[in-house]
């Protein structure tokens, strides 16, 4: 067999155009399936609240639009008085609700507070109610009832119900018109929505079901309204202080124990190198107990030393792994600096470690990530809020909620998710830079 031929069969590209755009779909489709969540994750956190849980799901973040004319289009500033913007125009609106009678948008009069209690006080508020509801009041169908007529009895959200004089009909609307409310916030002109965690500029009005129309748009706003939320600065540094020094320290040890594994020579190295390997099969919750014991001791609850003083020990995997990679350098130039007079350390600084950023990067980018995610060991040794970390925080956020506001949830999960996804990619630049330039030319 000629070497041409030997190459040849050796060979392992497709030799058909048809396999290699098989095997081009098949990677594709496998990227697909793992960016998944990450795409629906981030396409959620642009989402309105409200279509986070629609059944079928929707893919782009969609919002219902309507135009509202002045006397319906009221906002609520910061004294809570009502006012009218007089600049008619489409925006976003959330649906409230199909009135599934006639309704009536009343102007109030005076009203009083459920318990008689209150004295009583004049409002201009508008409300929509019920026709039945008017009628049974005693004003007639379109007109408004006079003054001192019979009271109306109505409830507005989770409002306590409350008495209205002197109502005065505004307008009439048909069974099947649509009540919404604009969903855009405004700095401004802020007030709290019952139930939704999320501050927005309270716009209301009913419009005909033909006056809607979907638009794609994206919450941008989701983003900073959860980094408010979450107190998302506070944790993001708590993060970084508990990673950064558990990655320096890791990295470190981590390579100094694998250089002496790797080139050192004393009594029992492979048995001791097995007993290192052998800790990474000790699940974490076998030795949760006892090392909560020992931190309690040392007076360390509720600190962030039990996070990252562990990481100064070093790691079995990461002692492995730098092991393996310091074993594949040229042996000539350590024999060439020891000839020079270069100590064990002045060879690990000044020739080892140079030639090894890749598996020095990958080492550190490990570590990095497991820091950022990890949300047992915050949870475990962690008491004050103050000192959450972005995993534990996030949680903290989801849970404190009365009804899970998804699309800030999500837009957390964003923020918190970014960092991991530009360190993966500077880390794998880095990692081919490295093996580019390491290596000696003859």
């Amino acid at each position: 067999m000629t070497v041409a031929q030997e190459a040849e069969s050796t060979d392992l590209r497709p030799r058909r155009p048809w396999m290699r755009a098989g095997l081009h779909l098949f990677l594709l489709a496998a990227t697909a399936i793992f960016v998944f969540p990450l795409v629906w994750m981030v396409l959620t956190a642009l989402k309105p609240n409200e279509q986070t849980m629609k059944n079928p799901p929707e893919w782009l973040p969609r919002t219902e639009t309507a135009t509202l004319t002045r006397e319906f289009r009221l906002r609520l500033d910061e004294t809570r008085e009502p006012i009218a913007d007089p600049r008619p125009e489409r925006i976003a609106v959330v649906r409230l609700a199909t009135l599934d009678a006639p309704h009536v948008l009343v102007k109030g009069g005076r009203e009083t507070a459920g318990d008689r209690r209150d004295a009583e006080r004049f409002v201009d508020r508008r409300m929509l109610i019920a026709a039945a509801d008017l009628r049974a009041s005693g004003g007639a169908w379109g007109e408004a009832p006079a003054a001192g007529a019979a009271e109306m009895r109505f409830k507005v959200g989770a409002e306590p119900e409350k008495r209205l004089f002197a109502c005065e009909v505004l307008e009439t609307y048909p069974a099947g018109w649509v009540q919404v409310r604009e969903s855009i916030p405004d700095n401004r002109l802020l007030t709290k929505t019952a139930g939704s965690g999320e501050d927005v500029l309270y716009a209301w009005g009913v419009v005909p079901p033909e006056d809607l129309r979907k638009e794609v748009r994206f919450f941008w706003e989701n983003v900073p309204a959860s980094m408010r939320k979450m107190d998302f600065g506070r944790y993001l540094l708590n993060t970084l202080w508990v990673a950064i020094l558990g990655m320096i320290g890791t990295t470190f040890v981590s390579a100094l124990a694998a250089y002496a594994f790797a080139f050192g020579s004393f009594r029992a190295k492979a048995i001791l190198f097995g007993l290192t390997l052998a800790t990474m099969m000790v699940p974490f919750p076998a030795t949760m107990v006892p090392l909560y014991g020992v931190y309690r001791e040392l007076d360390w609850i509720g600190t962030f030393k039990p996070l990252w003083v562990h990481s100064w020990f070093g790691a079995a995997f990461n002692i492995f792994l730098l092991r393996q990679f310091f074993l594949g350098l040229p042996k000539d130039l350590l024999d060439a600096a020891r000839i020079d007079g270069c100590s064990e350390l002045q060879i690990f600084f000044y020739v080892v470690l140079p030639l090894s950023k890749p598996a020095l990067a990958m080492v550190a980018l490990f570590h990095f990530l497991y820091a950022w995610k990890d949300f047992m060991g915050p949870l475990l040794y962690l008491t004050d809020k103050g000192q959450f970390t972005l995993s534990l925080g996030l949680q903290a956020f989801q849970s404190q909620q009365g009804s899970t506001p998804w699309h800030l949830v999500m837009a957390a999960a964003a923020v918190f998710s970014l960092p991991l996804v530009l360190l993966f990619l500077l880390a794998i630049k880095t990692f081919i830079r490295g093996v580019a330039m390491t290596g000696i030319k003859g």
